[in-house]
């Protein structure tokens, strides 16, 4: 399981021209693949580091000019922030060789799926609000990233 989490000011997904879900910062955007041979806990461990990884700045007061200067203290638990979380079965593409990714690491659909709601879940669980994109829908995804502070996620 991959995921590639940016901490966000705002982000929405669209689909068909509709507005599905939006979040506004302080916020994060987890695009989340679930792979084919992931280990079956993979989903908890992923939901823990997506609540508990210390990606915000521990001063509340520190603005997008100065965060380089501060540390990263805090987690999107600990600040009430909002998560949107995408599904995006392309991070597990191979590209080692050739110039047309393999996508036979993503896990199927029907496996992917009930995956990517338990990481929901298990958020949700938590006390962190969270919206979704569409699972296989053909979404446009929006994001303005805050920093740009962007970290990959491997399980």
């Amino acid at each position: 399981m991959k995921a590639i989490i940016s901490t966000v000011s705002e982000a929405s997904v669209t689909v068909d021209g509709q507005t599905i879900a939006e979040v506004t910062g302080p916020a994060l955007l987890a695009l989340i693949g679930a792979g084919r041979d992931d280990a079956p806990d993979s989903w908890e461990t992923m939901a823990r580091k997506i609540a508990e990884l210390r990606l915000f700045p521990g001063d509340p007061a520190q603005t997008a000019t100065d965060h380089w200067e501060g540390s990263r203290d805090t987690s999107v638990e600990e600040i009430g922030g909002t998560v949107l979380v995408v599904s995006q079965f392309t991070l597990m593409g191979r590209t080692a060789k050739g110039r047309r990714p393999s996508w036979s690491d993503a896990a199927p659909g029907p496996e992917a799926e009930p995956i990517i709601e338990k990481i929901v879940a298990e958020l949700r669980r938590r006390g962190i609000c969270v919206a979704t994109g569409q699972f296989g829908a053909n979404m446009a995804v929006q994001s303005v990233n805050q920093g740009p502070f962007t970290v990959l996620v491997e399980t």
